[in-house]
């Protein structure tokens, strides 16, 4: 079932239809939007900015980039913070329909990119405390010890990424009288 949304061009405009199937081919991701007259496009990551739509109530954002020689299509979960945190998903057929559920964890990599920096790194489940704990132990090294404790482990990614735009984000400071 396509979902009311949006696809962003290169140049920022929004072009506003329906988003349906995205698919995961081996050098490039797709997505199917449909546009107001009900034509149906299948455009690939390397060719739009991104999309969103809206399913059951929850905003789903997704940017493209280019990845270890492919293009993707990657969830925003945290944008224009210390961290910025985008996932990339894959369930056992390569590809899904949104659903408005939970993601599909069997085969899921966050991407991360600290202070606005060019490169992302890819943070999985192997080796998923000695990564990130040497991505933040410089800048947060009280977060970066409690790495794999209960409450900082792979699936709560999100919320550690949470964390860190908290304890990094300067607060204001009060103004005199």
């Amino acid at each position: 079932m396509p979902w009311p949304g949006y696809i962003m061009s290169k140049n920022g405009k929004q072009l506003t239809g329906h988003i349906g199937l995205m698919q995961h081919q081996a050098r490039t991701s797709t997505v199917v939007f449909i546009n107001g007259f009900g034509d149906v496009y299948e455009i690939e990551a390397e060719r739009i900015k991104g999309f969103a739509f809206e399913a059951n109530g929850a905003l789903f954002a997704f940017e493209s980039k280019a990845l270890q020689q492919a293009h993707r299509y990657l969830r925003i979960l945290h944008k224009n913070g210390p961290m910025e945190l985008f996932v990339l998903t894959y369930d056992s057929n390569m590809s899904w329909g949104f659903t408005g559920q939970a993601l599909p964890i069997e085969q899921r990599s966050y991407w991360v990119r600290l202070n606005s920096q060019k490169e992302m790194v890819k943070i999985s489940r192997w080796g998923f405390r000695r990564r990130l704990r040497r991505l933040i132990g410089y800048t947060a090294p009280a977060l970066a010890e409690k790495i794999g404790q209960k409450g900082y482990r792979f699936d709560d990614m999100p919320a550690i990424a949470e964390i860190y735009n908290q304890l990094l984000t300067p607060k204001p400071k009060p103004t005199e009288l």
